[in-house]
């Protein structure tokens, strides 16, 4: 949950993009920021401290570091968009979007032949 929604602001798509920062610490950390936080004092803890950082026993690139770092800003004026997320370093040196597509097509494929088998 981001700052400005805690403090009951106005919810925008600058929450969808710390929510995304946030999972992407939880994909390279294996748990999300303040997990073993009471929920109460977690939340005290996203809107008054500073954003959570990648725990430094992970080595992670400073591209992603930066990539991570773009999406938790508190001011959400200054948060990156998802427009500018895409144009980031760290998501130039992946792999070309129509391989991720690829997957995806093959995927729902996979899915639905087996939703067919079970169900028809």
């Amino acid at each position: 949950m981001s700052p400005e929604v805690i403090s009951r602001l106005p919810y925008g798509t600058e929450a969808d993009i710390w929510s995304l920062g946030i999972m992407v610490i939880e994909m390279v950390q294996g748990e999300p920021p303040l997990f073993n936080v009471q929920p109460l004092q977690a939340m005290k803890m996203i809107r008054d401290n500073a954003p959570p950082k990648i725990n430094e026993a992970v080595n992670v690139s400073p591209e992603l570091d930066s990539f991570i770092s773009q999406m938790l800003i508190r001011d959400v004026k200054q948060r990156a968009t998802a427009s500018s997320l895409l144009k980031h370093d760290f998501l130039k040196k992946a792999c070309d979007p129509s391989v991720i597509c690829s997957m995806m097509n093959a995927q729902r494929e996979f899915f639905y032949a087996i939703v067919d088998h079970v169900f028809l």
